[in-house]
């Protein structure tokens, strides 16, 4: 992790030495008769940034530089998250085109402005500010790294802006799953759990996971319909103990279609804030065998075949009600090898299971 901080502290530094306009910069020892500006409707996320960012410039500097929400002359303000206030400034600028994570730090005229796109990138430009200004460093959950400032502490001039090139961030330590402010340090916006809304709260997208035991339970429709559930050596496994780890649903089969794409719509309603959804196998090898499936996955060269089918399928009447959602599905035992011709929708994501590769490698 320190390497990784220290190369965005690297980057970051040369971009904005590129990018520097001509001006005056900020003596950051030197700012006493400062504030912080954060807007009267700030989102939760940006008033605790600004509170962050007092917090640990108090650690750095010894100047604990008061919140305040209005303005009463031209610099020495430090603008945290969007605002009249940071827009009319010498340092302005709008953040209506930034994604959910992007952010822009502006440094000039005696004036700081940090903002960013909504819900967390005001947030995560005051932790970059922090670490490739002042060397702050989060190590642990309980051990954050500050460095007293020497004086003058010289930061020219700088427009700095940053967009994540991976939009779901979530990294499975107990560290990070069990202390969400350590993991927003990290930049993650995903804990497996809900996050807090003064931390920016959850981004819409999930892990793909195995779904199909709880899209068409062998439990609700096996009784009656066996030719629902995956047929191996002639017989389909209709009445198993856990669907999960013993069937698969036959994926060819038109009501199997029908119900598990109703599912996934009503889930999808039910839960407005989702920004993709699983339609994936079960956690077995007992893909479907019969006429049909076969026929598919003889001519794709791998049971992927009659899975993308499928989920292409579904994803089509995802797209048709919510174009922005993603559909994912597991690329996991039989299905990893892709099939010859048929490729996934727009919408559709494949997410590689190499579950056989060593994990501490």
């Amino acid at each position: 992790m320190i390497n990784r901080v220290w190369l965005l502290a690297a980057l970051l530094t040369t971009i904005a030495a590129a990018w520097a306009p001509a001006g005056t910069g900020v003596d950051l020892a030197s700012m006493q008769g400062w504030d912080i500006v954060v807007a009267a409707d700030a989102l939760p996320s940006e008033v605790y940034a600004a509170e962050r960012f007092q917090s640990l410039f108090v650690r750095a500097s010894g100047i604990k530089l008061p919140i305040v929400k209005t303005t009463d002359r031209p610099d020495r303000h430090v603008f945290i998250g969007v605002g009249k206030a940071m827009r009319t400034s010498a340092v302005g600028f709008d953040v209506s085109e930034f994604g959910p994570g992007d952010l822009r730090i502006v440094v000039r005229g005696n004036s700081i402005a940090i903002a960013g796109g909504r819900p967390r990138g005001t947030l995560y430009g005051v932790y970059a500010f922090l670490e490739n200004t002042l060397g702050v460093r989060f190590l642990t959950y309980d051990q954050t790294h500050v460095p007293k400032i020497t004086s003058p502490h010289n930061l020219a001039p700088v427009d700095y802006f940053y967009h994540p090139p991976l939009i779901f961030r979530f990294c499975s330590y107990v560290e990070n799953r069990s202390n969400q402010e350590f993991a927003v340090k990290l930049r993650n916006n995903n804990t497996g759990s809900s996050i807090d809304a003064r931390l920016g709260g959850n981004t819409g997208l999930r892990l793909i996971n195995h779904s199909f035991a709880a899209q068409i339970p062998s439990a609700k429709y096996g009784e009656e319909h066996p030719e629902f559930y995956c047929e191996i050596d002639g017989k389909r496994l209709a009445k198993v103990k856990n669907d999960s780890y013993d069937n698969q649903p036959c994926l060819t089969n038109p009501d199997v279609l029908r119900i598990v794409t109703a599912n996934v719509l009503k889930q999808l309603a039910d839960h407005p804030g989702m920004e993709n959804i699983s339609v994936s196998q079960n956690d077995n090898n007992k893909h479907c065998r019969c006429v049909k499936c076969s026929a598919i996955d003889e001519r794709e060269g791998t049971p992927m075949g009659s899975l993308l089918t499928f989920v292409n399928a579904v994803a089509d009447e995802v797209a048709a009600r919510d174009p922005g959602v993603m559909v994912g599905t597991l690329s996991y035992r039989y299905s990893r090898k892709p099939p010859e011709t048929i490729r996934p929708r727009p919408n559709v994501q494949i997410q590689l299971c190499s579950i056989e590769a060593c994990l501490i490698h």
